[in-house]
């Protein structure tokens, strides 16, 4: 296969990789606390026996360099329901999962039938103690302050933990809106953020940008097809005629 093939596959599997991505953030647009995903490419040089000399020039392939998170604020939807918490500011939620403390800015959180606060996916959420939070049964007035604090007719009985990283591109996605931080990512208490009870932040992700990139990746990858055929519809003249000749 010549070096024109190896470039436009090269290409097209970098476009197939950005396709996935769009498409994983468009089926996660309504999800509370989403943070939508952003491929990253390089152009990826080669020198190779044919760049040498005078007017030649190198070789390029697209390259899969990683992926971007983008961790900007979704919108504060307010829905009035007592265990619905959102954040506003650079800080996540500490949730215990059988795999250790993981983050998450998704706060649709209930109670199980112990009366332990849970998240949807039933993981415990944690206190500043690292402790789960307990409600007793006859316990209904409870308020989640901007601080965090925990209170019921009883008293307060925690605060929220919140934390901010270093890095947070240094966060590693376990599940869709679920987060865990890597080896040498300085760790912290958060500051000036606020808590909001009885509110959800949405996804971050614009269906309409979304939808566009969709339809430009899908022309590319058209595109780049069109060429691979046309480029194999050369050779295979090219062959044929020199065959003829001899």
């Amino acid at each position: 296969m010549d070096n024109t093939k190896y470039i436009a596959l090269s290409r097209q599997m970098a476009l197939w990789k950005q396709m996935d991505i769009v498409s994983n953030n468009m089926a996660n647009m309504n999800t509370s606390g989403y943070k939508q995903d952003d491929a990253i490419f390089a152009s990826y040089l080669t020198q190779t026996k044919n760049a040498e000399g005078f007017g030649k020039v190198p070789v390029y392939f697209t390259q899969d360099f990683g992926m971007y998170k983008d961790f900007k604020e979704g919108a504060i939807v307010h829905t009035g329901n007592t265990f619905d918490v959102a954040l506003h500011g650079d800080a996540f939620f500490a949730i215990e999962t059988p795999e250790g403390e993981r983050y998450t800015r998704k706060g649709q959180f209930q109670l199980d039938a112990d009366g332990q606060l849970i998240t949807s996916e039933g993981y415990a959420v944690m206190s500043e103690n690292n402790e789960p939070f307990f409600f007793a049964p006859g316990e209904t007035e409870i308020t989640i302050a901007e601080n965090g604090d925990v209170s019921t007719e009883n008293g307060i009985i925690g605060r929220i933990k919140t934390v901010t990283f270093e890095n947070n591109q240094k966060l590693l996605k376990v599940a869709d809106t679920m987060f865990e931080n890597t080896s040498g990512n300085m760790m912290q208490p958060a500051e000036n953020v606020r808590v909001v009870q009885g509110a959800v932040e949405k996804s971050n992700v614009d269906p309409i940008t979304e939808m566009t990139e969709m339809i430009k990746l899908q022309r590319s990858y058209e595109m780049v097809q069109s060429m691979i055929d046309e480029e194999h519809d050369r050779i295979s003249n090219t062959i044929s005629t020199y065959s003829q000749l001899a």
